[in-house]
């Protein structure tokens, strides 16, 4: 039987959510990933390399099923090299931006990134609390509120947050204070430490509802930015919270050892300005045997895969439950028709060919008889969509 045109392959992308998990698809990979990612805020990052024999594993919904997971306390930032092979700048605080300006749910109109800056304010402004340098009556209790509730502190909209009324008034003053202080606690260089405090600081105050407010700080960070800017970003967002830069679309690198060392490179100028930073790059073998293990040095491939995390062939099990996902499939039956080969077990190949065997119509009829069952694999679109979501991804 031809395969219906609605099961062509449907790639996910990170960060955008995709089909409905099926419970037994990669699940050890899914907790290895999930475990090296857990740890301490103040814990250094670390290289994970995800790898698969070839696209169709799952690499991309197994990261998406992760980032869900984590949600919370983990703030995961994806990173598009242009053709696949060309790390700019520009584009990465771009996209960075973009997903932290993210509205928050019943947030009234505040953003991640407004909870971002208000932690790094707060930060900021303890040390000069602590020494006197910024006049307070009760330093202690003031001390107190920053670590505690900085998010609340730092209302720049409420009328009662004395704290931020008075920062927002003497900004011009205090800035280049609250700067020094990150940057010694960072590491970061000082002038782009400045930069983005300035620039954070903004985007804070101006009123929520302002329709402006995102796009000014996006023309402002983009101009001129370059990989300092970035990685100096992605520090001061790992002083709070676990940050996970996520590389997940490396096929234009196939063949490329050049565009190999420039993604490589990039990664290395970003684990230098945020240590703290894991790096989580996905790639097929031959992606990774062709380009990186060819053009790089024998330390730059150990940072990156200081932890390996490989996926392999679908067990049995596995395969069940993705068939499973379908409604009304039998998936231990419809396995036995399949007659996989080892090299068939993958999720993306699994769906294709029980696509081409599921007993959609008889030969006598083009219509099925009243009160035949759907087998599940129907010419729905949307549900063939989500069936190859389970095993797609952008190169994985």
């Amino acid at each position: 039987m031809e395969s219906p045109a609605s099961f062509q392959p449907f790639f996910e992308n990170f960060g955008q959510s995709g089909a409905p998990h099926a419970s037994s698809v990669n699940t050890a990979a899914v907790e290895q990933l999930e475990s090296v990612l857990r740890g301490p805020t103040d814990a250094t990052g670390r290289g994970i390399l995800l790898r698969a024999p070839r696209a169709g594993y799952g690499k991309t919904h197994l990261l998406e099923q992760v980032r869900q997971r984590l949600t919370h306390g983990h703030e995961f930032i994806p990173l598009r090299p242009l053709d696949g092979s060309k790390v700019d700048p520009k584009a990465a605080v771009e996209d960075a931006l973009r997903r932290l300006t993210r509205q928050l749910p019943a947030g009234g109109g505040l953003t991640v990134m407004d909870l971002h800056a208000r932690h790094l304010l707060a930060h900021g402004l303890q040390p000069l609390v602590l020494s006197g340098e910024v006049p307070c009556q009760d330093r202690e209790t003031a001390v107190e509120a920053l670590r505690q509730r900085p998010v609340e502190t730092f209302d720049f909209h409420h009328p009662q947050a004395v704290t931020a009324h008075w920062t927002r008034e003497n900004f011009e003053v205090l800035g280049p204070r609250l700067s020094l202080e990150v940057s010694k606690t960072t590491g970061c260089s000082l002038n782009q430490v400045a930069f983005w405090l300035a620039a954070l600081f903004q985007f804070s105050v101006a009123a929520p509802e302002h329709p402006g407010r995102t796009g000014m700080l996006m023309q402002k960070a983009v101009e001129g930015a370059d990989a300092e800017r970035f990685g100096t970003l992605l520090a001061l967002l790992s002083r709070f919270h676990r940050v996970a830069l996520v590389v997940d679309d490396l096929e234009g690198v196939h063949g490329d050892p050049d565009g190999a060392r420039r993604v490589a490179g990039f990664l290395a100028t970003i684990r230098q300005e945020a240590p703290r930073v894991d790096m989580v790059v996905s790639v097929n073998d031959d992606v990774w045997d062709s380009s990186f293990v060819s053009a790089l040095s024998g330390g730059l491939l150990d940072r990156l895969s200081e932890v390996t995390i490989r996926l392999d062939g679908l067990s049995d099990e596995a395969i069940i439950s993705l068939l499973n996902s379908r409604p009304n499939v039998d998936g231990r039956a419809l396995l036995a028709r399949l007659n996989l080969s080892p090299s068939d077990r993958y999720a993306r190949r699994v769906l294709r060919l029980a696509a081409e065997i599921a007993p959609e119509k008889s030969e006598a009829s083009s219509q099925p008889e009243s009160g035949d069952e759907d087998s599940g694999f129907s010419e729905d679109r949307e549900e063939a969509r989500e069936s190859v979501a389970l095993g797609g991804g952008q190169g994985g």
